[in-house]
């Protein structure tokens, strides 16, 4: 009897949709706040700012009659400078795909085109998001001990498998010396992602790894110091590790206003409170030039944002909730809209002054590197009608910082 295993060599497939579903995440929230008001008309290697540091500290002197006025103050500045970085995404695709996707045929149910531009564009905007979550770093996990040989756990950096952020399938990746960020313990190994516990991800990789220790960290290989910086450099009480000589060119240690109001535990976690949460935005008021109204939102994981709703419904107190363009919604504290992202860090909640920072993009922001008058060009020695064709995603620009100590990070919380 025929049946469609012995006829499939001419039994069609039905497809039920023109466009292939997505089965992974692509929110870029922190992204899309930042990037609203982004600078697309910055150019050049670096982009400088003059900040006031200190005020004349004999202003408001009283005198006696006809008195001598004393010693004259003045105003303190510094300038602070932010380096260009560049961020490409690569897209290529064979001649051969190219002419089956594009032409007539039936069976080819979504362009090749439009799936790698389409998805390809969602993916840099999702690993910029990424990067604005970071310290310049753009760790996507952390050894959890001391392990040479192929087979370890990796975390978030806290204890938690979620985020890691590694894709299933094999990365090739650089594994870097937490001890003073610049030493490569393995160069180019290959990592799979496998399970994921309730603290950790199991990986394996091919390739050389030695000297490594627990806190060491897996970049994308060749990016290390390539990266843009994130809130969780510039959103801290520290310099970011890669910059000795400090965040845009200052460090802490010699300016003690180029810092965010932070409230820590010294690395333990405690529960969280409405008392707890109050403190930054009070901070903010007494220690900077901004005010509590100047919080736009505050932003943390899933997590610590369920912690967050508990403890308002312990209280017996109603969840405001806020409705974000994008469709997106959030609850409230103190009229401020508490904000989940997927990709921020957890156990952390960030109180965010979007207009003490510039997101700053060169040649019009994201787009479409098109140098030759091209955005689809041939790949380089190839030829023919099998030959290749490469795009490329790109942006120019940085995250900057005008005001440090106009925002707020409470840390080291329960978040589960």
């Amino acid at each position: 009897m025929a049946d469609t295993t012995t006829l499939d060599a001419i039994t069609k497939v039905f497809y039920m949709n023109e466009k292939v579903i997505n089965q992974v995440h692509a929110k870029s929230v922190l992204y899309d706040k930042l990037a609203k008001s982004a600078q697309t008309d910055v150019m050049g290697k670096s982009y400088t700012y003059a900040v006031r540091k200190g005020k004349n500290r004999y202003a408001g002197r009283g005198i006696a009659e006809s008195g001598d006025y004393g010693t004259v103050g003045s105003q303190a500045t510094a300038t602070v400078v932010v380096p260009n970085a560049e961020v490409v995404t690569p897209i290529e695709l064979s001649g051969r795909v190219v002419n089956a996707a594009t032409g007539a045929n039936k069976g080819a149910f979504v362009s090749a085109f439009r799936m790698e531009t389409e998805w390809g564009m969602t993916d840099t905007i999702q690993s910029l998001n990424r990067q604005l979550h970071s310290d310049g770093t753009d760790a996507l996990g952390f050894w959890t001990a001391a392990d040479n040989s192929s087979g370890t756990d990796i975390d978030d950096g806290q204890g938690n498998a979620f985020p890691v952020h590694l894709e299933d399938g094999a990365t090739t990746l650089d594994l870097i010396d937490a001890s003073d960020n610049a030493t490569v313990l393995g160069d180019d190994i290959v990592v799979t992602k496998g399970a994921e516990a309730a603290t950790n991800v199991a990986i394996t990789w091919t390739g050389s790894v030695s000297g490594s220790a627990d806190g060491d960290y897996l970049v994308m290989a060749g990016t290390l110091g390539k990266q843009m910086m994130g809130i969780r450099g510039i959103i801290s009480a520290v310099d970011p590790p890669l910059l000795a000589g400090g965040l845009h060119g200052r460090t802490v240690a010699a300016n003690s206003d180029w810092k965010a109001q932070v409230f820590s535990n010294s690395g333990t976690n405690r529960a969280l409170t409405l008392d707890l949460m109050q403190r930054p935005l009070t901070q903010i008021g007494l220690k900077s030039s901004a005010s509590e109204a100047d919080i736009e939102f505050l932003m943390g994981n899933g997590f610590i944002k369920d912690e967050f709703v508990k403890l308002l419904i312990a209280d017996q107190r109603h969840v405001n909730v806020t409705k974000l363009k994008g469709g997106q919604t959030a609850v409230d504290f103190n009229g401020k809209p508490f904000i989940v992202d997927a990709q921020c860090r957890r156990n952390v909640i960030y109180y965010i002054n979007p207009e003490s920072m510039d997101f700053l993009t060169a040649s019009g922001g994201i787009g479409w590197a098109d140098f030759d008058g091209s955005k689809w060009v041939k790949k380089i020695g190839s030829s023919g009608y099998a030959s290749a064709y490469q795009a490329f995603i790109r942006i120019e620009g940085n995250l900057a910082v005008r005001q440090r100590n106009a925002n707020a990070l409470l840390s080291d919380l329960i978040d589960q």
